[in-house]
Order: structure tokens, then C-alpha cells, then sequence
């Protein structure tokens, strides 16, 4: 198999899997601002590659986030990661803040660390060494976007970006 017939096969078998995720039940949300649909959060406290800690309730009442969970052994994280990059080109990070969280399983810190030199995101990149809040929030399958608004609650859960986020801001 040459790259680009690879690159379209795991492509291809990440969106049947989170298809297939999606019809065993697995929570997700879409709602407006406002909608009973919409989940209150769970902080956190996450180290990131460059050494700063980050907390969620940081941005509560200041700024809507897009809690972005990936793996560096993911090709449909990798692939999305463009869509990520137009997302911050359009929405400027004074308006929503990107938080890159890496599940930790199969990576280590150092990889990650490694992995952000080599292909940077221009957002914190943050590691959850045990998998405590991928746990939390419920995490199976990735890549899986998470907006959570001002008020500190999910108003968005899917395995694609939202297409329109500031219709929840």
C-alpha cells in the first residue's frame, strides 16, 4: 500500500468508527446556547509541553473553549488538525481559546513534548498522563471536540469540529 492509499484507509476506518460510536449511544451534544441539552463541565488541571499547567475553570465567564482530544498515533487526529488550524485563523484566540489534550494512552509526556517540535499546533498542547479526565468526559474515540461555553458548559460533543462555534458563543 503506497502513503496516500494508507492515509485514506485509516481516514476512512476513524469515520466508520466514530459512526459506530455514535449509534451504540455514545453521549453527544449539539445544543445551542441556553439548551437543556447543554452539560455542566468538569474542571480540570492538565500540564502542558511547554511547562504551564491549565486549568478549565480559568476561562469560565471570559471565553468559550474547544477542549480538542487527539493522540499522536491517530491519522484522523493528524488529518483533522487542518481543520483545527482554519478554525484558529477564523476565530481568533481572544474569542475562544483551543486546548490540544492528549489521551495519554500509547503516548508518553516525551512524545507528545517531541511531537509538538516536530509539528507544532499553534494552541497549548496538554497531557493527561492517567487518563483521568479523558475518563471523565467520557472519552472513546478520537479525535473528539468538546465546546465548552463561558458559562462552563458543553455545548457541542462530536468527532468533527463544530462547523459553526460561534453560533454557541
Amino acid at each position: 500500500m503506497n502513503r496516500k492509499t494508507l492515509k485514506t484507509f485509516w481516514g476512512t476506518w476513524a469515520a466508520v468508527l466514530a459512526l459506530a460510536l455514535g449509534t451504540l449511544g455514545i453521549p453527544s451534544c449539539s445544543a445551542g446556547p441556553g439548551s437543556e441539552a447543554a452539560q455542566d463541565v468538569d474542571d480540570f488541571n492538565l500540564p502542558s509541553v511547554s511547562g504551564k499547567d491549565f486549568q478549565l475553570s480559568e476561562y469560565k465567564g471570559k471565553k468559550p473553549v474547544l477542549l480538542y482530544f487527539w493522540a499522536t498515533w491517530c491519522p484522523a487526529c493528524l488529518e483533522v488538525k487542518s481543520h483545527v488550524v482554519r478554525l484558529r485563523r477564523q476565530i481568533g484566540e481572544e474569542r475562544l481559546e483551543i486546548l490540544a489534550i492528549n489521551v495519554g494512552t500509547g503516548d508518553s509526556f516525551e512524545r507528545v513534548k517531541k511531537y509538538q517540535t516536530g509539528h507544532p499546533m499553534p494552541w497549548p498542547v496538554l497531557y493527561d498522563q492517567d487518563g483521568r479526565v479523558s475518563s471523565t468526559y467520557g472519552i472513546q474515540g478520537i479525535p473528539l471536540f468538546i465546546l465548552v461555553n463561558k458559562d462552563g458548559r458543553a455545548v457541542y460533543r462530536d468527532h468533527v469540529p463544530p462547523p459553526n462555534p460561534e453560533r454557541y458563543f
